[in-house]
């Protein structure tokens, strides 16, 4: 045997590929898991730098509104006040270093050096350089401080926050790639951002107004107006996803919080100091009180976008757990998949490759030692010994096979004889059955005269003894003859209403003698069909009769036939006795009956659906057959309207 064709050979190549396909495949899902544990890691990363970073955008601006207060009360600030802005900016500081150290300890790849390089001199400036500044011009009075300070801590504290808003916005794309729901929570927390802007800016003019007690100009009022726009536009859709059930139940709370902190009562105070500013009314509030009012108000607005990045850091939690335990799986599933992919080839190749070879080459090469090899394999209870203990009866086995041959090759010839046998006898059975049917018929007349009582029921018992013998002669012969192929279909084309109509004819006599109803569907034109006439007439009739015979009187029987497409159907329903359910998959052998009530049992042979089967068998066509115990059945008889195709198969 060539090596290139040795089983062997393939089953080791095969063995090797399922190998390595395994391992692939599980070291390939073990990447796949460690990938997205990566991702997942990243995101989880950015998203607690992003609800970090809102705590830095929160304390930044709530210092600068300190600081402007300050800066712009005309008497020195007091030594409360002064350790208030102090203690301020030290947390500040703390938040933003926090927030520095994070980020260059998380090693996350959308945190830019750039940026982070830039926030760090940021900070040193507004903490070593300008803050000393601030602190000891807010000691004296106003008309002793510098001009530049109106300016100096906004720019200084904006260019902090453009820093963060630009790291924050990376990080915001790096967050909504975690999904839906992480995207989500992402936009709604800048967008409460952008909402806390606006009210942050609208808070300092009305500072301004509150410290100079004048009203608002025209443009002053326009420009509330129009941050008014920029505020509620945005909210509303921050309200549409709470109200949408998109938002947690925490995240929830805090929008619902800010409707009545902000929205409601900050609103409010808003409108009423307005007011009075513009009729020159004292609003009986200061600047620093207007500053601690609004506090809570725009906090409240920060409680969201701090409580939305909280959800999307716990979601991110959860999938990163998710992911480390799918992690861990992919990787126990890669090392059990290694370590049974290398036990599986090793069994292969001692108990199944070495064998194999062995048994091959006592085959093949035949020597002594060789086959002693082979056939001490036969103790084994596995495929290989009973290879080996299949080579030892091999003769046997083949003897066997010649043998159980003849035998089947006898039985199948003792079946023809016996059909052929049948088949010849035709003649012999049928003309003395006549013989005795016709005399009885001629008595039963009496033709010849009368007859004694008791000898005219003696002539019905013969006639009708003659009659179910016939009947039954009739059956077993027609079977015979196509069993043993001597049936030869006469086929032509005839309208099938008229021979219907005659077996309906004959049957109702029967079915009126039990009070049963023959119904009849019939089509109203001519049906014409390619078949044997004298076989569909005895279709029709097997089928009726057996509706009637297990029909309880006074029950119905319905027949109908019609066309479909390139087919006829004929089907019989009866209300009678049924067929059960384990006898349905016998119906149609030969002397099978569909019940074993001893009073309908020997009305019949048990032939007539076996005959009904061959016949439809021999146009091509088939029975079906349905039917439920004690409601009724339902048999038709499918076969098809032209003999064309099988003309062509029999040629």
């Amino acid at each position: 045997m060539k090596r290139a064709l040795s089983a062997s050979l393939l089953l080791s190549l095969v063995t090797s590929m399922l190998v390595l396909v395994l391992v692939t495949v599980f070291v390939l899902s073990a990447l796949d898991a460690w990938r997205q544990e990566r991702d997942t890691s990243r995101i989880l990363s950015s998203a607690r730098i992003a609800r970090d970073i809102v705590l830095v955008r929160e304390a930044v601006r709530v210092e600068l509104g300190v600081i402007d207060t300050s800066i712009a009360d005309p008497l020195p600030v007091t030594q409360v006040h002064l350790k208030e802005l102090a203690d301020m900016h030290h947390q500040t500081m703390a938040v933003l270093r926090h927030v520095q150290d994070e980020m260059a300890r998380s090693g996350n790849p959308s945190i830019s050096p750039r940026l982070q390089q830039q926030l760090a001199v940021e900070t040193v400036k507004f903490d070593d350089h300008l803050f000393p500044v601030i602190v000891a011009a807010v000691k004296g009075p106003r008309e002793k401080r510098s001009h530049s300070l109106i300016y100096d801590p906004t720019s200084a504290a904006y260019r902090i926050l453009n820093l963060i808003d630009a790291q924050a916005a990376i990080l915001s794309r790096d967050i909504a790639a975690g999904g839906p729901v992480l995207s989500e929570m992402a936009h709604i927390s800048d967008i409460a951002w952008l909402v806390r802007v606006s009210a942050g800016a609208e808070r300092r003019t009305m500072a301004n107004l509150i410290a100079a007690n004048r009203a608002p100009s025209m443009a002053e009022l326009e420009g509330f107006a129009s941050v008014s726009g920029r505020i509620q536009a945005p909210w509303q859709m921050i309200e549409k996803a709470a109200d949408q059930g998109v938002a947690p139940p925490a995240l929830a709370s805090a929008i619902a919080a800010a409707n009545r902190e902000y929205f409601g009562r900050y609103l409010s105070l808003h409108r009423r100091i307005i007011d009075q500013l513009s009729r020159h009314r004292d609003p009986h509030i200061n600047d620093r009180q207007w500053l601690a009012l609004s506090n809570p108000a725009l906090g409240s607005l920060m409680q969201v976008s701090r409580t939305a990045m909280q959800v999307a850091q716990d979601r991110a939690n959860e999938k990163l757990a998710n992911v480390r335990h799918d992690l861990a799986v992919a990787l126990l599933w890669t090392l059990l998949s290694i370590g049974l992919a290398t036990f599986a080839a090793a069994i292969v190749f001692v108990r199944v490759i070495r064998p194999l070879n062995a048994i091959t080459r006592a085959m093949t090469v035949g020597r002594e030692e060789d086959i002693e090899t082979a056939l001490s394999l036969r103790a084994r209870a596995d495929e290989i010994g009973l290879f080996a203990r299949a080579l030892k009866a091999q003769r046997q086995g083949a003897a066997e096979r010649r043998r159980l041959e003849a035998e089947r090759e006898a039985a199948e010839t003792a079946n023809r004889i016996k059909s052929e046998f049948l088949a010849n006898m035709s003649h012999e059975l049928r003309t003395p059955l006549n013989a005795v049917i016709g005399f009885s018929e001629l008595m039963l007349h009496k033709t010849f005269g009368p007859l004694p009582e008791r000898y005219e029921e003696y002539a019905r018992l013969i006639n009708d003894a003659g009659g179910h013998l016939l009947s039954l002669v009739s059956d077993i012969l027609d079977l015979a003859k196509i069993e043993a192929g001597r049936f030869t279909a006469d086929f032509k084309v005839f309208d099938l209403k008229a021979p219907a109509q005659h077996c309906l004819t004959m049957i109702r006599r029967r079915a009126e003698e039990r009070r049963i109803t023959v119904h009849a569907r019939l089509p109203g034109d001519a049906l014409e069909a390619e078949a044997d006439e004298r076989a569909f007439r005895q279709i029709l009739l097997n089928l009726l009769s057996n509706a009637v015979k297990f029909s309880r009187e006074g029950g119905g029987v319905w027949l109908t036939l019609e066309a479909r497409h390139d087919h006829v159907e004929i089907s019989v329903r009866d209300e009678g006795v049924g067929i059960p359910a384990d006898l349905l998959a016998r119906i149609g052998q030969p002397f099978e009956q569909a019940s074993n009530n001893p009073m309908l049992a020997r009305e019949g042979t048990g032939l007539g659906l076996a005959l009904v089967k061959a016949l439809a068998a021999e146009h091509g066509g088939r029975v079906v057959v349905a039917s439920r115990e004690n409601v009724g059945t339902e048999i038709t008889v499918i076969l098809p309207l032209r003999q064309a195709r099988r003309a062509v198969c029999a040629a």
